[in-house]
């Protein structure tokens, strides 16, 4: 069977994008460049949210695919240091102002962990497990293992994850903070659908907003974070459709409504 990369619309501002490259799903520069294309049919039909997901049983991405690297880093025009450094789907997956969600349903080690890891939000099945083996391989971690990881679950649980190499499961990801649900093998499809049909139910400029100022702050000190923050809330306050989302809730407070009713969020 060949690779496969299909763009569906599941829900309103929703985009789901699906692959496949069975047996395993191992990771390549033509499925990495193929995700991303996805990602802009998805953007130019005005979707707020995605969902990254895999139609092959058991493997979100097993790991990176070893003969792709064997073959880039053993030819005479192997990349250097001052080579120019292609697009990596790892850094472009979370880019931009759309919501994104890896919803992983079974195995993602290497640079399918990583592919997580670079997604703004992470939903897995109960069977699922994420790993950093590439020790054992003689290599590193080169997509995010050592860095986006350790920003997720902190650097003492990351320096075991890449030393150990031996894969976690999804309840361990999620009591570290790496990912945020895990939910029956079953329903992981429908459960990602429906949070990003939730989320994508926000106003998509507030989406953009909360996601750049919590990205832009990560990298600065507090001080220098909190006026980002100011600054952005500022931007998105004084504009015209924020202020009538306002209007709109605090009239169904005015008319004894509760917080959910008035906000629109939903009670379960």
């Amino acid at each position: 069977m060949s690779l496969t990369v299909n763009v569906t619309y599941p829900a309103d501002g929703v985009g789901l994008i699906a692959f496949s490259d069975p047996p395993k799903n191992f990771g390549t520069p033509e499925l990495g460049s193929r995700i991303l294309e996805a990602k802009q049919q998805v953007a130019e039909a005005g979707c707020r949210v995605f969902v990254l997901a895999s139609d092959t049983p058991g493997y979100f991405i097993a790991h990176w695919s070893l003969q792709s690297i064997i073959d880039r880093f053993s030819s005479p025009d192997a990349p250097t240091q001052t080579s120019p450094r292609p697009v990596s789907v790892h850094e472009e997956i979370g880019a931009g102002p759309m919501i994104s969600i890896a919803a992983n349903n079974g195995q993602a080690w290497g640079g399918g962990s990583e592919l997580s890891w670079g997604c703004d939000l992470r939903i897995a099945a109960e069977s699922a497990t994420y790993g950093q083996p590439e020790g054992a391989l003689g290599i590193i971690p080169g997509a995010g293992g050592t860095t986006r990881l350790a920003r997720l679950i902190g650097p003492t649980k990351c320096m075991e994850m890449i030393l150990d190499g031996r894969p976690i499961t999804a309840r361990e990801a999620l009591g570290l903070g790496a990912i945020n649900k895990v939910v029956p093998n079953d329903r992981l499809r429908d459960e990602a659908i429906a949070w990003a049909a939730l989320i994508a139910h926000w106003p998509a400029w507030a989406l953009d907003a909360c996601k750049r100022s919590l990205v832009e702050g990560l990298d600065l000190p507090l001080a220098d974070a909190l006026q980002n923050e100011r600054r952005i809330f500022g931007e998105t306050a004084r504009r015209e459709d924020a202020l009538d989302v306002m209007r709109t809730a605090q009239a169904k407070y005015n008319d004894g409504a509760d917080s959910f009713e008035a906000i629109g969020i939903p009670r379960s």
